[in-house]
C-alpha cells in the first residue's frame, strides 16, 4: 500500500480499513491529516459503512501520548464546514480523545485527573452533538454517539433511553446504536443482566433477516465471558450459532464493514466456546485480512488469532462450511 504522501507502508494486521469502500483513500487521509478528503470519502458511504468509518477516522491517533492527536483534532476542526456530517466527525473526535484519556480500565484503575480530562472532552462532544440533533435530527450517526456520551458523562439510563428511541423511531435496527445502548444497561455501567436480556430478545425479536441486530446475543454471551463466566452454557452457543445463521450467513444479508467484524466476533466465541469448527467458516471469511473485535481482550490479539485459526482450521477439516 501507498500512503498519500507517497511513502511506502504496511498495512496493520488487524485491518479494519480493508472492509470500507475506498479504505484505503480514508486511511491515508487520516495518516495525513487530512481531513477534508476523509470527509469527502465519508460522503460517499451507506450509513452503515459510514457509521463504523466515521468511528475509525475519529479514533485516528487517539491515545493521548500520541503526538498526532493534537494535530489531527485541529485538522478535524479545521474542516468543519457547518454541515451535520462535518460537525458529528468533529464531536466523535473528542469522544475517542476523551475515552483515550480514560482507558478502558474499570472505573477503580482510572485516575481523578483522567476523568477529568475525559469528562472534559466529552462534555465538549456532548455540545457540539446536541447542536447538530437539534438542526438535523434525523441525522442518525450524531444521535448513536450521543448514546455513547450519556454513558460516558452517567447521564443515567433514561437519558440514554431516550437518545436510543429517538433513533431508533428513524431507523429500528442500527446495529451499533443497539450495542451502544446494550453497554449502558450492563451490569459494569450499573444496569443489569435482566435489562441487558430483554433489550437483546426485544432487539432480536423484530429483526428482519440477514441484520446484524441478531447478534446483539452474541455481545450479551461475551459481556458475560468477560465478567468471569468462562464456561458457556451448550443452549447459548446454539443461539449463537442461529444468529449467525439470521444475519452473516443469511441470504438477505448485505455486507458491510461491521461484517468483517461480527465474523471476527463469532471467531472469537466459538473458539472461546471451544467449538472450534464452528469458528472455522468465520475464520475463513477474514483470512490474512482479519479485523481485531473481541480478539482486543486478549494479551496477544494476533498471535491468538493465528493460533486459534490454525485449531479451527484442524477441527473444521473435511466439514461444511455451515456445519
Amino acid at each position: 500500500m501507498t500512503a498519500s504522501n507517497g511513502a511506502a507502508h504496511a498495512a496493520p494486521f488487524f485491518d479494519p480499513w480493508a472492509y470500507l469502500p475506498d479504505g484505503a483513500a480514508l486511511r491515508d487521509a487520516c495518516e495525513t491529516q487530512d481531513a477534508r478528503t476523509a470527509l469527502a470519502v465519508l460522503r460517499t458511504l451507506t450509513t452503515p459503512d459510514a457509521l463504523a468509518a466515521l468511528w475509525l477516522v475519529g479514533g485516528h491517533a487517539d491515545k493521548p501520548t500520541d503526538t498526532a492527536r493534537d494535530a489531527f483534532t485541529a485538522a478535524i476542526e479545521a474542516a468543519d464546514d457547518g454541515s451535520a456530517l462535518a460537525r458529528t466527525l468533529r464531536g466523535l473526535r473528542y469522544v475517542t480523545v476523551g475515552w483515550g484519556f480514560r482507558s478502558r480500565a474499570r472505573a477503580e484503575h482510572v485516575s481523578r485527573d483522567q476523568f477529568e480530562q475525559f469528562h472534559d472532552w466529552l462534555r465538549r462532544a456532548e455540545r457540539t452533538l446536541f447542536d447538530v440533533c437539534s438542526e438535523f435530527p434525523d441525522f442518525v450517526p450524531a444521535w448513536e454517539i450521543r448514546i455513547t456520551i450519556c454513558r460516558g458523562l452517567e447521564l443515567g439510563h433514561s437519558e440514554a433511553r431516550r437518545r436510543y428511541d429517538r433513533l431508533a423511531a428513524l431507523d429500528p435496527h442500527v446495529f451499533s446504536a443497539q450495542e451502544a445502548y446494550l453497554q449502558q444497561i450492563l451490569p459494569k455501567w450499573s444496569g443489569s443482566w435482566e435489562q441487558a436480556s430483554q433489550f437483546v430478545a426485544d432487539c432480536t425479536g423484530s429483526a428482519p433477516p440477514g441484520s446484524l441486530s441478531h447478534l446483539l446475543v452474541l455481545d450479551l454471551a461475551v459481556e458475560r465471558w468477560l465478567d468471569g463466566e468462562k464456561t458457556v452454557p451448550p443452549e447459548m452457543v446454539e443461539q449463537v450459532r442461529q444468529a449467525a445463521a439470521r444475519s452473516v450467513w443469511h441470504p438477505e444479508h448485505v455486507p458491510v464493514q461491521a461484517t468483517a467484524v461480527a465474523h471476527a466476533n463469532l471467531a472469537q466465541f466459538f473458539s472461546l466456546a471451544d467449538h472450534p469448527a464452528d469458528a472455522k467458516p468465520h475464520f475463513d471469511h477474514l483470512g490474512e485480512v482479519p479485523v481485531e473485535g473481541n480478539f482486543q481482550y486478549y494479551g496477544d490479539p494476533a498471535g491468538t488469532y493465528r493460533k486459534l485459526r490454525a485449531a479451527a482450521e484442524k477441527a473444521g477439516a473435511g466439514r461444511g462450511r455451515r456445519a
